[in-house]
């Protein structure tokens, strides 16, 4: 007698281990098969062979990329080779090692709790890199060197920062006396280097960065251009040009605010009026200037833009513009290619967007804000956009635009983001107040983006007491703001040691542990907030030059994979 079966699901073989076939339709004696399933030909699925070698080495793969040194402490095979290195690489392997201990000398290697975090960044400043080092802007002295580095600047040790920013291949940085630093193989070449004082001047108080240039805000209300590229650009044989405004500033009218993109800057005064001016000749090629369809403009010259809206800050991208209104509405200009200004479903139409315009989908009724909700923050990173949103008691903060690395923080990873998407993690939130007894909605103290990451510092409560009398007086243990990152990792910029995207808010461990970091080190990040600290008490700072105590909190900073902290002086 013969039998006939059909394969519906793949079946084991019990004698071969084999795994057989999901189509075949035999017809045998059952004598032929025995031990086996009737009626299905022992044949091997090269689909389903070829399935489970790459699932099998990709999840080795991945286990080895996290835990590689754990790993590599059980099986020293897989660690570094166990013979002597050649003669023509041990030069090579001696100068990785006095990098490894130059740089374990910048930071301590303990790990830090809460309080010791608080009490190590109140004491130690100086400019903290964690991230690529392909440019020289961790480490100068060795540009090109490795990614994932942990590193304090070398030549910044123990200075105040006023502002600080990075670009891909350049960085800048103010300290607390008005002295300009730049560094970076964009700036300096690839030689090792360390960061140069181009400029000292007591009035500037805050620094961008763009592509080629470095751009400077003081509290005389003017904006200065200076080089921040040794390529060819529109300051031609000038080291420094001071933009004009167009219409000049009004009685009284100062400059509060400003922010770049690859090659334009928006400023916002204290009157609401916003002006925008193009760096070379790209800085408008996309509209992101705000003046409509016009694209040829006077490089270097500030424009107002015309509205009858008052504005309270703005966040550049590379090629769009964000704008807040003192009403708490979002508007937009310029680049859209991922939804970047929130306009939903893509269409070619849409992929430029010249004319200043509220953002049609920020809102769920389109471009009506609800009475009861308004934005208080925004922030933009290349191709990205964020806003902070109150509405009645809560706190959300969206996104949209690019998100294939992470950027949107919702656990997923998409391409374009028409649509505003909530970022769970850091919305809807409370805590309970001891002092009033009550729970209060979270919001976040500050958003900091990078081109493909972000950074957000979070407004929970901090039992740290601001007061001039000391440490005494804070309870113990002291604990301060937590901190977490989202978005691209391919460069350690997010967390050392790790090179996976990190698709939702997660906190990182202490940027003050050790040079490669501890990937069992589950302390969280803390920021330290404002605290009075004696001058004598800074390290490597020279107190002649400051008062006997010193107003000081930790500071965050985020450029194209790169992320930093610093300390800065609070007046």
């Amino acid at each position: 007698m013969f039998r006939a079966a059909i394969l519906r699901v793949p079946k084991f073989n019990v004698r071969s281990g084999r795994i057989r076939s999901y189509t075949q339709r035999r017809t045998q004696s059952p004598s032929q098969y025995d031990g086996e399933i009737v009626g299905v030909e022992p044949v091997v699925s090269p689909l389903a062979v070829g399935a489970s070698v790459v699932f099998v080495g990709g999840l080795f793969y991945y286990m080895y990329s996290e835990h590689r040194q754990t790993i590599a402490s059980f099986l020293p095979f897989l660690g570094s080779p166990a013979s002597e290195p050649s003669a023509s690489s041990k030069p090579e392997q001696d100068a990785r090692d006095k990098i490894r201990k130059l740089r374990a000398q910048m930071v301590p290697k303990s790990e830090l709790t809460a309080a010791e975090q608080l009490k190590w960044a109140w004491t130690h400043p100086g400019l903290y890199v964690i991230g690529s080092n392909e440019f020289g802007l961790a480490d100068p002295q060795h540009p090109g060197s490795v990614s994932g580095i942990k590193c304090a600047v070398p030549g910044l040790e123990g200075k105040l920062i006023r502002s600080a920013a990075f670009s891909k291949t350049h960085a800048a940085a103010v300290d607390s006396s008005g002295a300009l630093f730049q560094w970076g193989t964009g700036f300096a070449g690839n030689a090792p280097h360390t960061p140069t004082c181009t400029l000292k001047d007591a009035s500037i108080c805050e620094v961008a960065a763009t592509d080629h240039f470095v751009v400077l805000r003081d509290n005389k209300s003017r904006i200065r251009v200076l080089s921040g590229s040794n390529a060819p650009n529109q300051l031609g044989s000038n080291t420094e040009v001071t933009l004009s405004f167009e219409p000049r500033l009004g009685w009284r009218e100062s400059v509060v605010s400003m922010s770049a993109g690859r090659s334009h800057i928006a400023v916002t005064t204290n009157s609401g009026h916003v002006y925008t001016a193009a760096l070379d000749k790209d800085g408008n090629s996309r509209g992101q200037l705000g003046h409509g369809s016009s694209t040829v403009v006077q490089p270097l010259q500030l424009h107002r833009i015309q509205s009858d809206l008052r504005f309270t800050s703005t966040a550049c991208g590379d090629e769009h513009t964000l704008l807040l209104t003192n009403d708490g509405d979002v508007l937009g200009c310029g680049a859209n290619d991922f939804g970047q200004l929130a306009t939903g479903a893509y269409s070619s139409g849409k992929a430029t967007m010249r004319e200043l315009a509220p953002l049609p989908r920020l809102w769920k009724n389109g471009f009506l804000r609800p009475q009861d909700a308004y934005a208080v923050g925004i922030a933009a990173g290349a191709a990205t956009s964020y806003a902070q949103i109150v509405q009645g008691e809560a706190r959300r903060v969206l996104a949209w635009g690019r998100g294939i690395d992470g950027q949107l923080g919702t656990g997923t990873l998409t391409h374009m983001q028409g649509v505003p998407v909530v970022i769970p993690e850091l919305s809807d939130r409370e805590e309970f107040d001891e002092a009033l007894q009550a729970r209060r909605p979270l919001g976040l103290r500050s958003l900091i983006t990078g081109a493909n990451h972000a950074l957000a510092v979070c407004d929970n409560h901090s039992n740290v007491v601001l007061d001039k009398s000391g440490a005494s007086v804070n309870a113990s243990p002291l604990f301060g703001h937590d901190v977490v990152v989202w978005g691209s990792n391919a460069f350690g910029q997010c967390e050392p040691g790790r090179r996976h995207r990190f698709a939702e808010p997660a906190h990182p461990p202490p940027l003050f542990t050790s040079t490669l970091g501890n990937l069992d080190n589950k302390l969280p990040l803390q920021a330290a907030p404002p605290q009075w600290i004696e001058s004598a008490q800074l390290r490597d700072a020279d107190s002649s030059s400051l008062p006997k105590k010193v107003l000081v909190e930790q500071m965050f900073v985020a450029g194209p994979d790169v992320t930093a902290a610093f300390l800065r002086s609070c007046k």
